[in-house]
C-alpha cells in the first residue's frame, strides 16, 4: 500500500505531487509548473527579470536625468523648427523634432538608470516631457521675442498651448514610451 503524504505547506491536503529538485510533497495549489518540471516555491525562485526591477533611486535618478533632458531638447527643437527651412517636409520638421525630442529624453533616462525599462519609467518621461514643454517652450518664446522685439513680452495661455502643442507632446511622449517599453 502507498504511503500517504500530505503538503508541505498545507498539512491537511493529501498529495502525490513532489517537488523534482527538492523532493518536498506539493498540492497542485502550491506547484509552479517549471521547463523541466513542478517545483515548489522554493525551487523556482520566481523573481523579476533585472531589467524591469525598478527601486525609488532609479525614479529619482530618472526624473533628475529626463527633466532638464526635456528642456533643453524642447528648447533646441523650437530653435530648430523655426530656423530650419528644407523644402517639401518643412512642415513635417516639428513633428519629427517632436520625436526626437521623446527620443533623448527617454535615451537619458535610460542611461541614467542602467539602462532600465517599465512601465514606471515611462510613466516619468511623460511628465518630464510635459513639464519640458511647459517650462522649455514658454522660455523659448520669452526669449526669441526679446530678441526679436526688444522687450520681454506678456504671452498669454493660448499663445503656446494649441492643437500643434498637444500633437506635439502626444508624439515625444509615444517615443519616449516606446524606447523605455
Amino acid at each position: 500500500m502507498a504511503e500517504v503524504i500530505y503538503c508541505a505547506n498545507h498539512p491537511d491536503r493529501e498529495t502525490l505531487l513532489r517537488c523534482n529538485k527538492c523532493g518536498k510533497p506539493i498540492c497542485p495549489e502550491c506547484a509552479i509548473r517549471h521547463p523541466v518540471g513542478l517545483r515548489c516555491r522554493e525551487c523556482a525562485q520566481l523573481r523579476r527579470l533585472p531589467t524591469y526591477d525598478l527601486s525609488p533611486r532609479h525614479y529619482t535618478l530618472a526624473l533628475a536625468a529626463g527633466l532638464p533632458s526635456a528642456i533643453v531638447s524642447v528648447i533646441l527643437g523650437g530653435i530648430f523648427s523655426r530656423f530650419l527651412v528644407i523644402p517639401f517636409i518643412g512642415g513635417f520638421i516639428p513633428w519629427i523634432i517632436a520625436f526626437a525630442v521623446g527620443l533623448l529624453t527617454a535615451e537619458a533616462i535610460s542611461r541614467a538608470t542602467g539602462y532600465k525599462r517599465g512601465v514606471g519609467l515611462q510613466v516619468v518621461a511623460a511628465i518630464c516631457l510635459v513639464l519640458g514643454y511647459f517650462i522649455g517652450h514658454p522660455l523659448l518664446l520669452l526669449v526669441t521675442t526679446y530678441l526679436l522685439v526688444g522687450r520681454i513680452p506678456v504671452l498669454p495661455f493660448w499663445t503656446w498651448l494649441n492643437f500643434y502643442s498637444i500633437i506635439y507632446l502626444l508624439l515625444a511622449i509615444l517615443a519616449a514610451v516606446g524606447r523605455l517599453r
